[in-house]
């Protein structure tokens, strides 16, 4: 908030959970050019207290910081570059369950709301897939990419960047020396989101987050490919 005031800051950063967002909010190189979606920063204190009521009464941390483009300051908008970053629906779906996984083996997280089988944490989308608010949840939030980044009408509002292209995007993007470093991982071994998924459930992630394939022209093993800000 302060970088606001001071002038520093150049960007607003959405954070879409699991999309690397903690990777680019500590980057020691953007410290003090680049904000996050503090509450300070919303349309109304309204909104954030119903935000932060809402995450209360079902025993969730409030996840402020994950507001969309629609829920900020027209003026801070207006100010400041706002970016964010886009992953493929499919890896990142399965990238939540691992979360769930992790966070239920480590205490974190009722084991209940954690499946062992894939298959039925996708079962989850029909449970929480339109609860008010819960854009604010990595695991439990089922809400397409699109609502953070678009308007009222559906037009984009921010800078997009790529996954699965961070270091170069970011390095471009943000004029950075070093690459960002990798935070929150799920998992230190490497790991094929496609070995997770047989025809049924590919199948299932592209209907439910049929928009964001849409709009951001999608494939089963792609980036985004359109709407982004590099293309190569």
């Amino acid at each position: 908030m302060l970088d606001w005031h001071l002038g520093s800051a150049r960007w607003l950063f959405i954070h879409i959970p699991k999309n690397a967002g903690v990777s680019i909010r500590k980057a020691p190189e953007l410290s003090g050019r680049i904000v996050s979606a503090e509450a300070y920063f919303y349309r109304s204190r309204a909104q954030v207290r119903a935000v932060r009521a809402a995450m209360a009464a079902k025993g969730e941390h409030h996840g402020i910081q994950h507001a969309r483009w629609r829920d900020l300051d027209p003026k801070v908008t207006a100010r400041l570059s706002c970016v964010a970053i886009l992953r493929n629906p499919w890896a990142r779906t399965v990238s939540r369950w691992r979360f769930a996984r992790l966070a239920a083996e480590q205490g974190k997280l009722d084991p209940a709301a954690a499946p062992e089988r894939f298959e039925d944490f996708l079962d989850e989308r029909n449970e929480y897939g339109q609860e008010p608010y819960y854009w604010h949840r990595a695991i439990k939030g089922w809400y397409p990419q699109a609502d953070y980044v678009t308007d009222e009408v559906g037009v984009v509002r921010a800078d997009l960047l790529r996954f699965e292209e961070l270091d170069r995007d970011s390095a471009r993007y943000f004029g950075l020396k070093e690459p960002v470093r990798k935070r929150n991982l799920t998992a230190r071994t490497s790991f094929d989101y496609r070995e997770v998924y047989e025809a049924r459930t590919i199948q299932i992630v592209a209907d439910w987050y049929a928009r964001d394939i849409d709009l951001f022209d999608f494939d089963f093993d792609t980036p985004a490919r359109r709407h982004t800000f590099y293309d190569d």
